[in-house]
């Protein structure tokens, strides 16, 4: 959607506000139309509800970008659907998982290649992420150990940081754009 000449999406206000700025529904509505979002006290699964319903409005209005980028919402989904969701606010990011984002989406981040979310590409990464975990494990205890990536068989490489909280820790692969761009493990001691 980078096309569009905006220069950030605030994620809050929704993908649908890029198309149309008057909002499609109404969130004081919210709670009619979904009942079942009264039991969730988080404000942020709301808003992501609340904005997927509308990006849903515009396909069924046959909005032609609507239409084209109709799964823009699944990651989110895919993410409450594995029992994830853990998401919270902290100094005007998002956070989740591994890492915390500007709730602006810049719009120089629309150059990024599609994730895969199948089952099986996620299951690929969680096995990823707690391989690397054990091998950081095993690093801190005997620094002369070594593993090796599940995805392409070259070493993996730990890279030690500093800062005022203390030492943390990047985990990548020796192989150019294989597991370090989808993964850094920052741990704390």
């Amino acid at each position: 959607m980078q096309f569009m000449n905006k220069d950030s999406a605030f994620i809050f206000l929704g993908m649908s506000r890029l198309i149309n700025k008057e909002p499609i529904l109404d969130y004081d509505n919210l709670l009619t139309i979904c009942p079942n979002l009264k039991d969730i006290n988080l404000t942020i699964i709301k808003a992501i509800c609340f904005n997927y319903l509308e990006w849903c409005c515009l396909i069924d209005n046959g909005n032609p970008l609507a239409i084209k980028y109709h799964d823009i919402y699944e990651p989110i989904i895919k993410l409450f659907e594995r029992g994830g969701g853990q998401i919270s606010i902290h100094h005007s990011d998002l956070v989740g998982g591994f890492g915390a984002f500007p709730r602006s989406i810049s719009a120089s981040r629309g150059d990024m290649k599609e994730f895969d979310i199948s089952d099986s590409a996620l299951e690929l990464e969680i096995k990823g992420i707690e391989h690397a975990e054990v091998y950081l494990k095993e690093y801190l205890q005997d620094r002369d150990v070594t593993s090796t990536c599940i995805r392409c068989g070259k070493k993996l490489l730990i890279q030690e940081n500093q800062s005022v909280a203390g030492a943390w820790y990047k985990i990548k692969c020796e192989t150019e754009k294989c597991f370090d761009d989808n993964f850094s493990s920052y741990y704390f001691k």
